[in-house]
């Protein structure tokens, strides 16, 4: 699955809520969910409970550019300014690396 915009999802009546106790089981039922938000407000969002409960699991994350003052989102690592299709892949194994994405200029 698959949500682009969950800031705007992520609302007092969350439809994605219930998969927070599925999580724990993910690989076992084939779950794999893939969140995408906006930057801004992003340490605030860990007070949701899917991305809190993704964050408990250990779950690997990217993170592209961002203010530092978003704070550590997550394992210890706070978001920086990175240049275009840059990012920060985080994972409990291999900590944080610094990768590449497809970037288009246009």
């Amino acid at each position: 699955m698959i949500v682009d915009d969950y800031d705007l999802v992520a609302t007092s009546a969350n439809p994605l809520a219930v998969l927070g106790d599925l999580l724990p089981q993910a690989r076992d039922i084939g779950l794999h969910l893939v969140l995408a938000r906006a930057m801004g407000g992003a340490g605030r969002s860990m007070l949701d409970p899917v991305v809190r409960r993704l964050k408990e699991l250990n779950s690997p994350a990217v993170m592209l550019s961002g203010p530092r003052d978003e704070g550590q989102l997550f394992g210890n690592v706070r978001p920086r300014p990175l240049p275009a299709g840059r990012g920060l892949y985080v994972d409990r194994r291999s900590g944080e690396r610094l990768i590449q994405t497809a970037f288009s200029g246009t």
